[in-house]
């Protein structure tokens, strides 16, 4: 998903809404190859929000956990324009384990 994705970022400061954020597996992916990205990373379940965010902490401002619904991406948001929405929808390990 990342090459799928690759051209959209080729704008001077991207952002990218990781709308199943989980564990934070495809975020970290994505700010490691891309060193201007932003990435939003949503999930309404807060013991996910707390394990990517000490995953992710080491990218500082580049990773904004938001603990909310799909119901909420638009105010995640904010007034910033978004250059790329990931969706990783299936079946959680984090929630079954």
């Amino acid at each position: 998903c990342i090459e799928l994705l690759a051209p959209a970022f080729q704008v001077p400061a991207p952002v990218l809404i990781d709308c199943t954020l989980g564990m934070g597996g495809h975020t970290e992916a994505f700010l490691e190859r891309f060193e201007n990205l932003t990435v939003i990373g949503i999930d309404r379940d807060p013991a996910a929000i707390a394990l990517a965010g000490e995953r992710l902490a080491r990218f500082g401002k580049r990773f904004r956990p938001v603990q909310t619904t799909y119901d909420g991406v638009a105010t995640a948001a904010g007034n910033r324009p978004v250059d790329g929405i990931l969706m990783d929808l299936g079946v959680s390990s984090l929630q079954l384990d």
